[in-house]
This record gives C-alpha cells, structure tokens and sequence, in this order.
C-alpha cells in the first residue's frame, strides 16, 4: 500500500486500476476547506507511518471547470498549499522517499498561448481564473519540491473522458453527447463547431501517469518534469458528433448555444517534446472511446441509474 490516490473521480478511479495493489485510501471532506486540510495532515501521517521505502502520492484532486467562480478556486488551491506544506514538515527521511503527480490541464496552462500546437515549451498563458489556478498549484508544487527534497511529476492532461466521467461536473463532451441518444434531450453546443481538442481516453491517461511516476522516482530529489499527456490528435467538436452520429446511426439532437466561451480556445493542438516513449501506451482508438462511454452509459439506464 505504497501509493496513495487523493481524489477519486474519472482520473483518480483509473489511476488506482492501471496497478492490482490496493491503493491507501481515507474520507476526505471535500465541502469543508478546513477540515480536507485537517484530513489531508492527517492522511499524510497515517501513510508515512504505515508504509517503508518508497511512496507515490497522486493528487487527482478538484472540481472546478472554466466557469468555476474565483473563490471556489481560491479555496481549492488554499487546500493543496496546505497539504504541500504539511509534507515539507515531515521528516527528510520520508520526503526524500516521496514521488508526487499532480493533474493538470492543458486547457487551463494554454488557453490564451499563441502558436499551437503546443509543447512542454509553450509559455502558458491562462485565459481564465480556472486556468490561473492550475498554473499556481503548479508553481506551489514545483516550489515545495524543491525546498523540499521529493521528486514530482506534473501531467498537463487534455481533455479526458471515459465511462467513469461525473455527468454533475458541467462538462464533458462526449459522456454529455452520449447521453442524448438514451434521453433525447438536445445537448447545447456554446462553442464553434470547428473547435480543436485532443481526447484521451481514462486507462490510457492513467497508463502514462502510472509510467511517468515510476520513472521520476529514479530522478535526483528537488526534481520536477512537467509532461502533456494527451493523445497527440486534435478531434473537433463538428468530428465528434458526427463519428457518434455514425456509431449510432442517427443524429444527435443538438442546439448550437449563444453561450460564452471566453477563457476557452478554439484550438487546442498539442505535441509533447517530454518523455515522448510514453506515449505509445495511448492504444484506444477514438471510435473504441465513444462507444465504451455509450455502453456504460445505457448499462447504467438499463439498471435504473440515471
């Protein structure tokens, strides 16, 4: 029970698969800032204590999506700053035994870049409070690791979807496209049809975390690697409905919205120039993703789950 998973939601869940050990695992109390710090403190002493020679901790932690307000943010980066400062108390020993991932976003680091696709290069330029936020527990990461003396891994993800996406989160794409087909409610389309994303599937995303921590814990301690971690294929959104249109075969009812898209960019192209072998664990094809996320989802209908 080396690894600890905090935040167990589409990214967490696949992470805690991509290995059979049992993860450690305690209830954290989200809605409550203070006590997900006391916890948290908490949690971090339980598993040093319990655990010999080297550990993972994974923060797959938030969330907050573009339109999350300011102090909801501000909240979430309150807590992370408290749980790297609670590890930069403990002992040398056991810092130096520590790997730390950290989820990021793509979207969040990139939305206002010039110049795409992008790299591990790009200056990131936010384009919204969320993705402010991302790049300041980036920084907080980085700056503890240091002082610190553990080793972190930070995944600059795009856009992730699987069967195990939360419908509550206010995104997600392709689960919310899916949905329609079972429903027939019409999904609100808000941004052009023409906008780029690149789409990775949930156990492949969590193949290439899996990889990317194993291979920073035999980096020097006080290091840092920052790496995308996406499929490499922009899809846009007019693709994505069509290739379920073709899967299904029938239309999905859409309205193109007159909603507000600042802080989002229309493209969203990315190259990763960091470990770039790991890339190669990304096997699921696009149309294999669409249709595991259809299936789980009228697996759910069929049991009453909605």
């Amino acid at each position: 029970m080396n690894r600890w998973i905090i935040g167990r939601g589409l990214l967490g869940n696949a992470v805690a698969r991509a290995r059979p050990d049992e993860p450690f695992r305690i209830d954290i109390p989200w809605s409550d800032s203070a006590e997900a710090s006391r916890s948290l403190h908490a949690g971090l002493s339980r598993f040093l204590a319990q655990t010999t020679g080297p550990v993972e901790i994974y923060w797959c932690a938030g969330k907050s999506v573009t339109s999350t307000p300011r102090e909801q943010l501000d909240r979430e980066v309150g807590v992370f700053r408290d749980f790297v400062s609670s590890l930069s108390d403990v002992s040398a020993g056991d810092r130096e035994r520590v790997t730390f991932f950290l989820a990021s976003s793509v979207g969040g680091a990139y939305a206002h870049s010039t110049r795409p696709p992008f790299t591990e290069s790009t200056t990131a330029v936010a384009g919204s409070d969320y993705g402010r936020a991302k790049l300041e527990i980036e920084q907080i990461l980085r700056d503890g690791t240091a002082a610190g003396g553990w080793r972190s891994f930070i995944g600059r993800i795009t856009n992730l979807y699987g069967p195990g996406q939360d419908l509550g989160k206010a995104q997600g794409l392709i689960s919310v496209v899916a949905r329609t087909f079972l429903t027939g409610t019409p999904v609100s389309i808000y941004v052009s049809l023409d906008t780029l994303r690149d789409y990775i599937f949930e156990d492949d995303c969590a193949l290439v975390v899996d990889a990317g921590v194993r291979r920073a814990a035999a980096l020097d301690v006080g290091s840092v690697v920052t790496k995308i971690i996406g499929a490499m294929t922009a899809v846009s959104v007019g693709a994505i409905l069509g290739e379920q249109n073709r899967l299904r075969r029938r239309r999905s009812p859409v309205i193109l919205g007159g909603g507000d898209p600042r802080g989002q960019s229309r493209d969203l192209r990315v190259r990763s120039e960091v470990w770039t072998d790991l890339d190669g664990l990304v096997s699921t094809t696009f149309s294999a993703g669409l249709d595991a996320v259809f299936r789980a989802q009228l697996a759910s209908y069929a049991r009453g789950i909605n």
